[in-house]
């Protein structure tokens, strides 16, 4: 039956800060997998000559595709969302703590910093300005009543693509960064859903 769901905010099992603990094999799998996408698309570009970076921009760029593509993957997982939307367990330690606050780890993802500055000939505003404007919607999905939530994230979303096509143009070779940052945490990360079991 379409209704017959099992939606189940318990896990157990080996810490696991990337997929959320207790992550089936198919989730992980799915996590990894995001993960490689943007770096293989960057790889490609670049051996093509479409980009022209130099070996620490195509590591630095890698680390970032890696980063941002499996995040927007995990972080939609069922496992993640049971993870990141419970209280720390005491086996999980300070970096559980950390990884669980929202605004927080929010906050830590200074990659607009990066892009602007490895990528845009240290360009400082780039990097300042998408960061106000990603905290701001951070603070503002946090803000909101649970019911609401998700519609409001998709619409900063919805913002973020905007500005990224209209006001503060995409660095080159960056065009997707925005909006899988945007998705990663702005809506995977900030809202809370369901966790769903599967059926055995």
């Amino acid at each position: 039956m379409k209704n017959d769901v099992i939606i189940n905010w318990e896990y157990s099992g080996k810490k696991d800060f990337v997929n959320g603990t207790g992550a089936y094999l198919e989730e992980r799998i799915l996590g990894y997998v995001g993960s490689l996408i943007i770096p293989c698309v960057l790889v490609v570009l670049n051996l093509n000559g479409e980009l022209q970076w130099n070996i620490y921009q195509i590591v630095i760029g890698v680390l970032l595709g890696f980063d941002l593509g499996g995040g927007m993957i995990s972080n939609a997982l069922n496992s993640g969302k049971r993870f990141y939307h419970t209280e720390a367990k005491q086996d999980e330690g300070k970096s559980g703590r950390i990884l669980k606050n929202h605004l927080l780890f929010a906050g830590i993802h200074v990659q607009p910093f990066v892009v602007g500055l490895v990528f845009n000939n240290m360009d400082w505003l780039y990097g300042l300005l998408w960061y106000l404007i990603f905290m701001t919607a951070a603070i503002t999905v946090h803000k909101t009543p649970l019911y609401l939530q998700r519609p409001v994230s998709m619409m900063m979303v919805l913002l973020a693509v905007l500005i990224n096509t209209f006001l503060i143009l995409p660095i080159e070779g960056f065009g997707w960064f925005v909006p899988v940052l945007f998705l990663k945490i702005i809506y995977g990360h900030m809202v809370r859903e369901e966790p769903y079991r599967k059926n055995l």
